[in-house]
């Protein structure tokens, strides 16, 4: 029996056939496929700038594959493996380091929605072509959570350990629709998690495309550290650790900056920095900056700077600068709210 798959419906749209065609499907071109055994694509191109996206769905509504990409990069391609309970399992990549010089039109037609669909169908998850592909695969516990997730290739993996479960994720970035370099990608996010939080100890590790992002470390329920890892894309960007603890009514945040034997330790209370003072190795205090709060949203900044040649403080500098120039405490505390990792988590 011939149980090939085969296009039953495509409406295509687009700004030169009709003019309302963003207005009404919020892209410049538009495109939707029906296939014979009940699954589908849509197909989507942005205006400005022209960053695209096509999904293939299954019959029962299941993410079959997506591919993507911003105008100025290569498309990524991701199709999608799930258990014998709709679980998610198979994350499946194809290298994008493959095609170049490409032309997304390629991706927008008859022919290539028939054959990429045909494609999804013909993939063995138990045998990928390492040469053409990258897969993660994602094993479940029999309490039904996940507990390790595998980069068949590399080997490498991120295993919960006892008391943790894995929360595995595949997301657009933040500026998926709005940059033309940074955007039209997914990232694979995993987050090792406690099975139960509630006042113990216990710790969250965040993980994207297998590297290390961001740790919290809690006390009695209460956060005590912090790590932000550097994001490889960045070569200057440094692992920042930041320590917590509460004295006198008041927040006390310690911060170590890579290899930096200075330390940055910021003082707050009602959610206000009241000073920053930086240390170094030996104790000496090399920078102090107090703030002083004064109405219509104006602070008054006090800041004293080392002088090496009298070893001593300098006398203060004042200015006055809006509380709205200061950093939050949620900005401060808060890993995800790091600039390195903004296309992950977001600002």
């Amino acid at each position: 029996m011939d149980n090939k798959i085969e296009i039953t419906n495509l409406m295509h749209t687009d700004m030169r056939e009709d003019s309302d065609c963003i207005k009404k499907t919020g892209f410049m071109d538009y495109d939707s496929v029906t296939y014979s055994d009940g699954s589908y694509a849509v197909s989507m191109l942005q205006r400005a700038p022209q960053n695209w996206l096509i999904k293939y769905v299954d019959k029962d509504g299941r993410l079959m594959a997506t591919i993507s990409a911003a105008s100025e990069n290569e498309p990524q391609r991701i199709v999608y493996g799930y258990d014998d309970k709709d679980r998610l399992k198979y994350i499946l990549q194809f290298d994008i380091n493959l095609r170049r010089d490409f032309d997304f039109t390629e991706e927008r037609c008859d022919s290539a929605y028939l054959h990429f669909r045909l494609a999804i169908d013909s993939l063995d998850f138990s045998r990928p072509d390492t040469c053409r592909h990258k897969l993660a695969e994602i094993e479940y516990s029999n309490e039904g959570y996940a507990y390790k997730v595998e980069d068949r290739a590399s080997g490498k993996k991120i295993t919960a350990p006892t008391g943790y479960k894995l929360n595995v994720s595949v997301d657009p970035c933040v500026c998926f629709w709005e940059s033309d370099i940074n955007g039209g990608f997914y990232y694979l996010k995993v987050d090792v998690v406690p099975l139960k939080k509630g006042n113990g100890d216990y710790f969250i590790k965040r993980f994207v495309d297998f590297k290390p992002t961001t740790e919290e470390y809690y006390q009695n329920g209460q956060l005590v550290k912090t790590v932000c890892h550097p994001n490889p894309n960045y070569p200057d960007d440094v692992k920042i650790t930041t320590s917590c603890k509460r004295v006198n009514g008041a927040n006390i945040y310690s911060l170590q900056f890579g290899n930096s034997t200075d330390t940055l330790i910021s003082t707050w209370k009602d959610g206000l920095m009241q000073e920053e003072v930086i240390k170094s190795k030996w104790g000496t205090v090399l920078n102090v900056k107090r703030y002083y709060y004064l109405p219509l949203g104006k602070v008054k900044e006090e800041e004293r700077r080392f002088d090496f040649k009298e070893k001593k403080l300098k006398s203060a500098v004042e200015k006055i600068i809006n509380i709205s120039d200061l950093l939050s405490e949620d900005d401060l505390i808060n890993p995800l709210k790091n600039d390195s990792w903004w296309n992950v988590y977001g600002e």
